[in-house]
């Protein structure tokens, strides 16, 4: 017998247990700041000059102004910060990327950039706080593209008809971000039967930590979606889903991440699952600050030992409904060799 397994008979198992704790202690704080390193070495803050981080600041500052195009209402003026932004970053890839003009994000945001100037235009509103933000290039294409109706994608109720027979790859075509909804109240058996389909998710050595919770109650959904702070400019879903994983499935250090790996590819069969039962659904950031987690724990009774995977906003689809265009990269950034 090895001196370790002597010790360990001799000691009280309490006393070990507590230097296990100890030492899984130790490591989580060594992880956490290891951690902390990669992603405050990595991220895209404002001040950055990597291209992928600036290109990643940029398509959200576009994504801020399309995503008003789906507004039941347009809000004009609506988007000055997001348009500030965007000639900084257009201006500071252009000194780093040689073929800019040529780059997909460039070009995403001259579309967006286009339409915002062709509705303000048509509208009599004054654009000229928006001109005086991009170069003479700039402007000239933003010009250009504001001759054409930007290319939103509109989806109509009839298209979603056979949604549960389709094939899965044209299944994750259909599939789009959808803000506004019919008037149809969505039921809580309409949900689960998409949960139902969703418990197949893999997760790590099977325990399953995903933990669905329902709202259908508006008041609630309101107060929620206010600290989210997410989904302004749309009327409320009639129906919001919290997805959650829980912490107590997990063994060891190594698996202190887990929940958002398993939890999220949960969240992602809910999303093609009510997608296949014909319902819109929209994704949503549960990233909060300590004091948002604090008021959206207290509100909708989520104890400590579950991290929040996201929100998804679910409805009825409208006859017809635009929706953002969300561009996507092809094989040539994704698929590394």
């Amino acid at each position: 017998m090895s001196v370790k397994s002597a010790i360990k008979k001799i000691l009280p198992v309490s006393l070990i247990e507590k230097r296990q704790r100890w030492k899984t202690n130790r490591a989580l704080q060594h992880e956490g700041k290891r951690e902390f390193r990669n992603f405050a070495q990595s991220y895209a803050a404002p001040e950055c000059s990597d291209q992928v981080q600036m290109e990643s600041l940029l398509i959200f500052f576009v994504h801020q102004i399309e995503k008003g195009f789906s507004f039941d209402t347009y809000q004009y003026g609506r988007g000055r910060g997001a348009l500030r932004n965007a000639a900084d970053l257009s201006a500071r890839l252009s000194k780093v990327d040689t073929q800019w003009r040529n780059n997909p994000v460039y070009k995403d945001m001259i579309l967006a950039l286009g339409e915002y100037r062709r509705r303000h235009v048509l509208a009599d509103q004054d654009v000229t706080f928006m001109t005086e933000l991009f170069d003479d290039d700039t402007n000239a294409d933003i010009v250009s593209a504001s001759k054409n109706e930007y290319p939103s994608i509109e989806l109509s109720l009839a298209s979603k008809a056979d949604n549960a027979v389709v094939p899965f790859a044209e299944l994750t075509e259909r599939r789009h971000a959808v803000r506004s909804y019919s008037d149809e109240p969505v039921t809580r058996t309409d949900l689960e039967k998409a949960v139902t389909m969703s418990l197949r998710t893999p997760s790590v050595c099977n325990r399953q930590p995903a933990r669905i919770r329902i709202f259908t109650d508006r008041k609630l959904i309101g107060e929620a979606l206010k600290v989210q702070g997410g989904f302004g400019g749309y009327n409320l879903p009639p129906a919001l889903v919290l997805v959650t994983a829980d912490l107590r499935v997990f063994m060891g250090t190594n698996e202190h991440n887990e929940g958002y790996v398993d939890g999220g590819l949960f969240a992602m069969s809910m999303l093609y699952s009510l997608e296949a039962c014909g319902l819109a659904a929209c994704p949503l950031n549960t990233m909060f600050s300590e004091e948002n987690d604090k008021k959206t724990r207290d509100m909708l009774g989520v104890p400590d030992n579950e991290v929040f995977i996201m929100y998804i906003a679910v409805g009825h689809f409208r006859e017809s409904s635009k929706i953002c265009r969300s561009q996507r990269f092809g094989l040539d950034r994704i698929l590394m060799n």
